[in-house]
């Protein structure tokens, strides 16, 4: 019986030792790994997903948003600061952040500074308007269409002329239909009074184009000249005279004529009437004179 129970007591003593000389032989286990405790230099949690995106000045997940700059317009998409153009929206640097001009003041982005650059575009027979940050030159010239500006930048950053809607590229339908702003028309300088009273000689072989002084501002003029359905029209001559002789072989095609006034500072004024002129292909013949 002793040596029964002394047994048993040296087990009982042995077993904890055993379990003790085994666990100190293995490495202490390492905490668990909390997600959120790994902020980048930005504060980005890459545990999260995060990552910085310096395009948008802050943390995304790439998968939830995107962080390629887009250039400014191309498909409404954002500009390299996260603005939205299409929807009138333009980066201010003084606020930090994206904002509209016609609703919140940026000094760099201000109206009158757009203004100032828009007024630049009234040299030419051009109505302008203001519509965010865009700048609208229309052109009287058939079938032209409209030019469009933004601020600091003088070359345009589209060309929308007069077509269909479908036949429009997606740039041009999205700034002539797409902006939710209302345009303003710019004050463009005075321009002189169009030209009312230009006729053709229908005696004279080609044309032969005369007109009266419209008001006192025109100093000179600007004759134009283009196929019959005017979607080809070029400048042909500047004259300080009120009258105008063009003679070539046309063909025995219909050529439309159309004058503008200009003032000293270079201001068109509007069209004149139109005058239609056969130009015959050979000069032996008199020309049938105006075509009404």
């Amino acid at each position: 019986m002793l040596s029964i129970v002394v047994l048993l007591l040296f087990g009982c003593v042995s077993q904890p030792q055993q379990a003790s000389n085994s666990s100190s032989l293995s490495p202490p286990s390492a905490p668990p790994n909390l997600v959120g405790g790994d902020r980048d230099s930005h504060g980005c949690i890459g545990s999260a997903g995060y990552t910085w995106c310096d395009a948008l000045s802050q943390c995304i997940r790439p998968w939830e948003e995107n962080c390629t700059a887009a250039p400014e317009l191309v498909g409404g998409d954002r500009d390299s600061h996260g603005c939205i153009g299409s929807a009138g929206y333009s980066w201010c640097p003084e606020t930090g952040k994206c904002v509209r001009v016609w609703e919140e003041n940026c000094p760099s982005l201000s109206t009158a500074a757009l203004e100032a650059q828009a007024k630049t575009y009234c040299a030419g027979n051009t109505t302008v308007y203001i519509c965010g940050i865009y700048i609208r030159v229309v052109s009287d010239m058939p079938g032209a269409g409209s030019a469009f500006y933004t601020l600091g930048n003088y070359d345009p950053v589209a060309n929308c002329p007069l077509v269909a809607p479908d036949a429009m590229s997606e740039q041009c339908n999205l700034l002539l239909f797409g902006n939710n702003c209302v345009e303003k028309q710019v004050e463009c300088s005075s321009a002189p009074m169009p030209v009312t009273t230009l006729k053709d000689d229908p005696s004279f072989v080609g044309a032969q184009l005369s007109w009266s002084a419209p008001d006192s501002s025109a100093v000179d003029y600007a004759i134009y000249r283009g196929n019959e359905s005017l979607m080809a029209v070029s400048l042909i001559k500047t004259t300080g005279q009120t009258s105008y002789n063009d003679v070539f072989n046309g063909n025995n095609q219909t050529f439309a004529y159309f004058v503008r006034a200009r003032n000293a500072n270079g201001v068109e004024s509007k069209n004149s009437n139109i005058i239609y002129v056969r130009q015959l292909s050979t000069s032996t013949s008199p020309s049938p004179g105006q075509i009404d």
